[in-house]
């Protein structure tokens, strides 16, 4: 599948720039789950992408020496980032070798698109107090409201319209630890 990279349009990066597009729902969802490595990988990855292609082929001592991971690391990496649904290797036909072809998948970018096992490693941030549906990412816009003296700003939940409230950082930790055993959580 091929798909369209963007350029970036910001007005400081001239002809001739280098920029990457980074994939930060990919990584903190890494992260969360401990997979620092596969992040690293990851970014080692992304820093050989283009705006015309989504498959890179660096060879594993390139990985090595733009993520800093061993070779060994580099194997579970790659096979977490598969799991992750980030990647997509293939094989490509190099003289009489065969190399690793990775495509790096629109789901790195998004929340929304994340695999089974990816999800499990969002946390959320809130929850609605319309639709009862736990919040991810920034799927919320500012509202505001009259609040007798004062405007107060509030976060509203883009699906449905409802309130969203902040989880506290234990409260998204044990709604983490609820959703990685199945049980599923309720808000509060």
């Amino acid at each position: 599948m091929i798909q369209e990279f963007n350029r970036s349009k910001d007005p400081r990066l001239g002809p001739g720039s280098l920029w990457v597009a980074m994939p930060v729902p990919a990584c903190r969802a890494l992260t969360n789950a401990g997979q620092v490595k596969a992040s690293l990988v990851l970014f080692a990855l992304m820093i050989h992408s283009s705006n015309q292609n989504s498959s890179v082929f660096p060879s594993r001592e390139v990985i090595k020496k733009f993520s800093g991971v061993g070779k060994d690391s580099i194997t579970q990496s790659i096979k977490v980032l598969e799991k992750f649904g980030f990647i997509k290797v293939g094989k490509i036909k190099n003289g009489r070798t065969h190399r690793n072809n990775y495509e790096i998948l629109r789901a790195c970018w998004h929340w929304t698109e994340f695999n089974k096992y990816a999800s499990r490693y969002k946390m959320p941030k809130g929850h609605c107090t319309k639709c009862q549906n736990w919040i991810y990412g920034s799927a919320w816009t500012y509202g505001g409201r009259q609040d007798r003296l004062a405007n107060v700003r509030t976060r509203i939940h883009i699906n449905c319209g409802g309130i969203v409230q902040d989880l506290t950082k234990k409260q998204m930790l044990m709604v983490r630890k609820m959703e990685e055993s199945g049980v599923v959580p309720f808000p509060y």
